[in-house]
């Protein structure tokens, strides 16, 4: 394809771009902003910008870093680019797209700090394994010396992510707030003897490290940035560095700053053009998603902000529609809400998934729906940070795991700490919800016994962990005449699976440092982590994790941010519920408020109106705006939002007794993805199906071990004793015996077994080196990171050890003794690596297997017939898992199986 040909094609396919859009993909300019409003095509538009700069003009796919704001939004993005490189320029390219980095910016300081700066055996702790941790180690703190433990320790962990997104100077905080940064200090002191990292940390630590070290983003030519509106100043601040370099292409829009609250700041995209002078800002308004009367509307609302915009301009045909209803009640309001879904599905116009419904809270506004819905069967799904304890079959399981306590007590509702369930009343409290939420299931006869037998063996360490603890539950609970191939049930064994990694996340955070298991103490810890914070943190597995399963969309308005529906209703727009009765309203704050913006985190109209815009410009064909007229007998207000923002004679009003019209609603679009998968996960679906949909699509994990991390920290080990010879001239025995002194850490033993392990570890470690000391002077990188296609999929991983012979290479995966893949799955380990190293057109003529407990090595055959047997049986394993199949395997794996207990196929 010639030169104008191909750039021809960028712009033109499969759609022909807008005049804006073109120029945003073409503009030469060192630093451009583009504005661009809901439903322009912004994804669209940086997809092309980077197939421009891959195939026209021609640069590395290494030199090309792009952060989205979530995961989800990367992997769209890698889907478009993948297809249209594949179009464009060969499979040939396609397989070095694996040296782009496309993803969050958390997940490429974690791979900073990884790969260049010695944090490669930390583990990183989400917001739930850190809220766990800090309810135990708080008290260390000085959080328990006054007032509410809970609530202190999560007003220190919201004062932690303002210091570190604002960026806010240690010598003016340990000035101003003494007390504050000493407990800062000290937290900071017992994640690094933990060898933990948390997400707003990692952004940090990845400032203070390449600010020492800034050639580790030589490479780096040029940096796009999506969602840009909602970055905060740490972010800020990173991105600045890495275009000290490159050339900086960034995208977003100020009407939809949503994320205030958790310290994005808007003002970031309007100093990109005061920072980098010459800059070039292009607007994109055109809007493809939705029909003209919604685009009308949503414009109207946007004027009111206190900012003027650019109106968006309809670029579709279809008029769409809007309608205001008012209805009675709340409770009428979900029952006619109900009516029009049931109408719309039955009539074939749409199916469920096709329906979204967004709430400011789903904690305050969704229960009626799901109450309506669940006695209706419509099939839902629930976002939003209640939505798992929302379901009847987690209440059931949180309540029997706090009854295992013997004060133990469950809160039905958090504002009302006086009418808790207590004692024996959580037991048939528990049993009456799982009956009515779980009919199919119902329980009979010795059930109570059961639970109580279950209840004593806990309490005298019949069990190891909670996820055995957990699997004999589920037994009990008659879990196994749940059918996986059934859409409701499958939703239910997913949410199930969510609970799993509740008690995952807490039992983690609890025996970090080798703490002793005592089952007094850690059920009562666990009761309270679930009355004070999970059930109001955990959100139910989502759609994408439940594959195949049509249902309506419960969620909040920040949770449907950059999503879309053919038909959307948003109810309850209510005052006091949209906006928020919350805004404005003070926190506690234990950083000093002049050290930073207090309003901005604590919120204002303003924001609440452009949350608002968010929720109308979600809808593609049908939206739905509704409130009601009586809450609890009491009369309730129209939101101004309605009242004051929604006069336009585009809109139909509706009433009780009215139905909503019927409409012709578009396609879903929803196209498929490019998956990533991991090299385990393949081998993982290869032994099972059904296991793989347990662990990694359901979240049932295997029980708790202390030696967790063994594997990890000899891999570590070893690539820090490779540096040392590589770099400073070690001899592989001293390199290896300062490694394992200096790195050897177990997160889960004691140290006085530590030191044991540790010491053994090194005498194993030793007799290998010692043998094969040759080959550690030969090795080129050290746990080296790896993405190929394969299949409209993208495999990862990472090579242990890749050895230099001159032209040629050895590509080596060590096996530890704690490794759960037998001999052969190693092989097929290494023959993946030596695929992807093949596409990159490296010389791969050896593969090995290192077993470092005994000193030998295995060789494995990596010629090209082997090399092409392993290719078509992974892409068989990839068809297997996008097509659903999750049969359970053959009876060789069982036996070494952690979830017999509960596989319907083996648990009978």
């Amino acid at each position: 394809m010639g030169t104008e040909e191909l750039l021809e094609s960028i712009v033109k396919e499969p759609k022909e771009l807008s005049v804006n859009q073109k120029k945003a993909v073409l503009s030469n300019s060192k630093h451009i902003r583009i504005i661009a409003g809901a439903g322009a095509g912004k994804t669209e538009t940086l997809t092309r910008k980077i197939v421009y700069l891959l195939l026209y003009k021609k640069v590395k796919p290494s030199s090309i870093v792009a952060f989205t704001f979530t995961e989800k939004a990367a992997l769209g993005m890698k889907s478009r680019i993948y297809d249209r490189i594949r179009q464009l320029g060969g499979e040939e390219i396609c397989a070095q797209l694996g040296e782009m980095y496309v993803g969050t910016i958390h997940g490429y300081c974690s791979q900073l700090l990884e790969n260049h700066f010695k944090f490669g055996d930390y583990g990183v702790l989400d917001e739930n394994q850190e809220t766990a941790f800090l309810l135990r180690v708080g008290w260390d703190l000085g959080l328990g010396k006054k007032g509410n433990y809970t609530q202190n320790c999560r007003s220190f962990m919201s004062n932690l992510n303002v210091v570190y997104g604002e960026l806010i100077p240690e010598r003016e905080l340990e000035k101003k707030a003494p007390d504050f940064h000493a407990s800062f200090k000290e937290y900071e002191a017992i994640l690094d003897a933990h060898k933990r990292l948390t997400f707003n940390r990692m952004i940090n630590l990845a400032l203070e490290n390449l600010q020492e070290k800034p050639e580790v983003l030589s490479e780096v030519e040029y940096l796009i940035v999506d969602e840009y509106q909602d970055i905060n100043r740490a972010q800020e601040h990173l991105i600045q560095l890495i275009g000290q370099g490159s050339e900086i292409f960034i995208v977003g829009d100020p009407r939809q700053t949503i994320y205030q609250w958790r310290g994005s700041d808007e003002r970031c995209f309007e100093d990109f053009i005061k920072h980098y002078d010459g800059s070039e800002t292009i607007p994109i308004t055109e809007n493809r998603r939705s029909g003209k009367s919604i685009i009308e509307v949503s414009n109207q609302f946007s004027d009111l902000f206190e900012e003027k915009y650019s109106h968006l301009a309809p670029v579709r045909e279809e008029e769409g529609a809007v309608y205001l209803a008012g209805l009675t009640n709340n409770i009428s309001e979900a029952e006619w809400t109900a009516d029009q879904i049931e109408r719309y599905v039955n009539s074939g116009r749409c199916s469920y998934g096709d329906i979204g419904i967004l709430f400011r809270s789903v904690s305050t506004s969704a229960p009626p729906f799901i109450d309506v819905f669940r006695e209706r069967g419509i099939p839902f799904i629930v976002g939003g940070k209640v939505g798992l304890f929302r379901r009847p079959e987690i209440q059931t399981v949180g309540k029997l795991f706090a009854w295992l306590y013997e004060n133990g007590f469950w809160l039905e509702n958090k504002w009302k700490r006086d009418e808790k369930e207590e004692c024996d009343e959580l037991l048939y409290s528990a049993l009456e919800d799982w009956n009515s939420g779980v009919p199919e299931c119902k329980l009979h006869g010795e059930i109570i016994e059961q639970l109580e037998n279950w209840k004593n063996n806990v309490l005298d360490s019949k069990y190891d962990s909670f996820s055995e603890v957990y699997q004999e539950l589920l037994v009990i609970l008659n879990y196994l005449c749940l059918d996986p191939e059934d859409p409701n049930h499958a939703v239910m064994m997913a949410n199930l699976g969510r609970f799993n990694s509740l008690l995952t996340d807490f039992e983690a955070a609890n025996m970090l440092g080798g703490r002793q298991r005592k089952w007094e103490r850690d059920l009562k810890n666990l009761c309270w982590y679930m009355n004070s914070y999970a059930t109001g943190a955990y959100e139910e597995q989502s759609g994408d994790d439940i594959r195949g399963v049509d249902a309506v969309q419960l969620m909040t308005v920040h949770q449907a941010k950059g999503l879309e529906w053919p038909l959307v209703f948003i109810p309850a727009m209510n005052k006091r519920r949209f906006p928020s009765s919350m805004v404005g309203r003070k926190q506690k704050w234990l950083v000093p408020e002049e050290l930073f913006d207090v309003e901005k985190y604590e919120g204002d109209i303003e924001s609440e109106k452009k949350l608002f815009y968010v929720a109308l410009t979600r809808a593609k064909d049908v939206l739905v705006v509704s409130s009601f007229m009586q809450l609890n007998g009491r009369n309730s207000g129209t939101s101004p939002f309605v009242s004051e923002g929604l006069q336009n004679s585009k809109i139909t009003r509706l009433s009780v007794s009215s139905e909503l019209p019927f409409h012709e609603l578009t396609d879903s679009g929803l196209s498929e993805e490019l998956q990533t998968y991991t090299t385990s996960e393949i081998i993982l679906y290869q032994k099972c199906p059904y296991v793989y949909r347990l662990n990694q699509i359901w979240g049932y994990d295997p029980r708790f071990k202390e030696r967790i991390g063994y594997g990890n920290t000899l891999h570590f080990c070893l690539q820090q004793a490779a540096d040392l010879i590589k770099n400073e001239g070690y001899s592989p025995v001293s390199a290896i015996t300062t490694s394992v002194e200096e790195n050897f850490y177990m997160p889960f033993v004691n140290k006085g077994q530590g030191e044991k392990i540790k010491q053994a570890a090194k005498r194993k470690l030793i007799n290998f080196v010692k043998k094969y000391e040759n080959d550690m002077h030969n090795i080129q990188e050290v746990e080296a990171r790896i993405e190929f296609p394969l299949h409209k999929a993208t495999i990862t991983g990472k090579i242990d050890v890749i050895i230099h012979a001159e032209d040629k290479i050895e590509v080596r995966d060590y096996k530890t003794s704690d490794s759960a893949i037998t001999d052969e799955e190693s092989s097929m380990q290494v023959r993946m690596y030596s695929i992807g190293l093949k596409m990159l057109g490296e010389n791969v003529t050896k593969g090995s297997v290192a077993y470092l407990s005994d000193a030998k090595i295995s060789d494995v055959t990596v010629d090209n017939t082997q090399l092409e047997e392993t290719k078509i049986q992974v892409e068989k394993q990839i068809e297997g898992i996008k097509n659903g199949n999750f049969s359970p395997c053959t009876e060789e794996f069982c036996g070494t199986c952690e979830f017999t207990r509960i596989c319907r196929w083996k648990g009978k």
